[in-house]
């Protein structure tokens, strides 16, 4: 092999790696608001246009200082309820404070509802963790359910402990 395909191999692969980590990076802070219309017989009238915010997988990220991009969309958003569901902390990295402080502001803008993911299963904090939040009125689910009422109608949520934590 010639030193120029070589090097020219090399640099392929220099970037396909390069390519990788801006995807990764990107991937892990990527703030992204979608919206669905769920309709069903089931629900009763009273929740009709209700609203739920969905945060999953933050893995500890700050989007913008103290998570006010997150925040921003989420106060758009309007929700009449917000269900953060696991991996609020990252176990690799754990930082209690960045989670507690996005529950606190999040909690100013719609009723917070928690379950725990694989990453709260892995860190020695979560205990601090699941503490906190019940102390800022987020509502922790492990395997357990709870009613949300609307104009005297209600739903149940349910929360299941992730199974990580059961291994």
């Amino acid at each position: 092999m010639t030193g120029k395909k070589k090097r020219t191999i090399i640099l392929a692969i220099a970037a396909v790696l390069l390519a990788l980590v801006v995807w990764t990076v990107w991937g892990n802070t990527a703030l992204e608001l979608n919206t669905y219309t769920v309709g069903s017989k089931e629900l009763p009238d009273a929740f009709d246009g209700y609203r739920i915010a969905h945060v999953s997988d933050l893995h500890n990220a700050e989007m913008g200082d103290g998570n006010e991009k997150l925040l921003a969309v989420l106060r758009e958003a309007d929700p009449d309820i917000i269900a953060i569901t696991g991996d609020l902390i990252d176990s690799r990295n754990t930082n209690i404070e960045v989670a507690l402080a996005f529950a606190e502001k999040a909690m100013k803008i719609a009723p917070c509802y928690y379950v725990t993911g694989n990453h709260e299963a892995r860190a020695s904090e979560y205990d601090a963790l699941k503490t906190g939040l019940i102390k800022l009125g987020v509502t922790v689910l492990e395997n357990e359910k709870t009613e949300v009422e609307r104009e005297g109608e209600k739903i149940t949520l349910i929360g299941v402990k992730d199974p990580s934590f059961s291994s």
